[in-house]
């Protein structure tokens, strides 16, 4: 991912740097925003991430969470997304919410201010491929074998081909609505 966000940012005010959650690997008040996109609720210490964060941003500095998720409110959607996630596995995963966890942190509560959530709605084109690579790119999908793939390959193009609530686009195209909820989160270093 940094790889590809590399090629795609050309800004010289950006920069990506290897590091994990709890070690960023950067110099004291180094960074004026620090974003973590689609990633942190894999982080294993909440605590640990908030005082290097803390570290790392220089003063009135920001850390910003943003997810993409599928909206589930349209009905195929939410039976490709009931399919998908029957795979899980235990794995930790933003719709549950435990990384919600951070905000109660003591770490969180003596550097941060209160978090300012916000969720946008948003449909980008869909067609069945994209519906298809965005199910594999799940990281339990994308490590699960490839008999595993294929079944579930097939449960999604047979809810996809029935597209119950599907709004077409274009139908000749196979384009349609793919509905989409972000949220981002917002966090004021104290």
């Amino acid at each position: 991912m940094r790889a590809q966000f590399s090629q795609t940012v050309q800004d010289s005010r950006v920069s990506v740097r290897e590091g994990t959650f709890e070690t960023t690997l950067v110099p004291d008040g180094w960074a004026d925003l620090v974003v973590v996109a689609q990633a942190f609720h894999w982080c294993p210490d909440y605590d640990k991430a908030m005082a290097e964060f803390n570290r790392a941003l220089a003063p009135n500095g920001r850390a910003v969470f943003i997810w993409n998720l599928e909206d589930s409110a349209t009905a195929w959607v939410r039976q490709v997304r009931q399919t998908v996630e029957a795979f899980e596995g235990g794995t930790p995963q933003y719709r549950l919410g435990l990384w919600r966890k951070t905000f109660q942190t003591p770490s969180y509560l003596k550097y941060f201010e209160p978090p300012e959530e916000m969720i946008f709605k948003h449909i980008i084109t869909g067609s069945l491929t994209r519906v298809l690579d965005r199910v594999y790119s799940k990281s339990f999908i994308a490590i699960s074998s490839n008999e595993t793939k294929e079944q579930i390959g097939k449960q999604v193009k047979e809810i996809v081909d029935r597209g119950d609530d599907k709004v077409w686009l274009d139908q000749k195209q196979g384009t349609f609505e793919y509905p989409y909820i972000n949220t981002v989160i917002v966090m004021r270093k104290k």
